[in-house]
């Protein structure tokens, strides 16, 4: 196979890059496609029709399995996330985070008043006694 580089005028054929991994197939003479180091091979018409039944091959026989893989990953993805959150489930089973005896062993008497509690404020409680007063008025007031 002979090399050429890009840019280079070549007469009609198949060429191979093996670097961007592509096939440029041209009609007429012309240039090569592609960056300053890219390198093509001319592939002999001969060769090229040798090869085409083995990448039919290749495909017919590596698509089946792709598919299958495919299908093997999702299934085993799904079956990872249940597994996994019926573990997580079953460990709050194990270790509840609920105690429900907790709540009746905590009981006490109530607190009793500490110093740092405000001291009871006479103005508030004298107000407050007023303004119940008064609404009683006005609800007697009313009927």
């Amino acid at each position: 196979m002979t090399t050429y580089n890009n840019n280079q005028t070549v007469e009609p054929g198949l060429y191979f890059s093996i670097r961007p991994l592509r096939i440029t197939s041209l009609d007429t003479a012309g240039t090569l496609p592609g960056a300053d180091d890219v390198r093509y091979h001319r592939v002999p018409m001969l060769l090229m029709l040798a090869l085409a039944p083995l990448a039919g091959l290749a495909f017919v026989v590596f698509l089946p399995l792709i598919g299958f893989g495919m299908v093997f990953r999702l299934v085993g993805e799904k079956v990872a996330s249940v597994v996994g959150d019926l573990a997580t489930q079953g460990v709050r089973v194990v270790r509840p985070a609920w105690a429900p005896a907790l709540a009746f062993l905590t009981r006490s008497k109530r607190a009793v008043p500490s110093a740092e509690d405000p001291p009871p404020d006479p103005w508030a409680e004298e107000k407050e006694r007023e303004l119940s007063e008064t609404s009683t008025e006005t609800t007697t007031d009313e009927r």
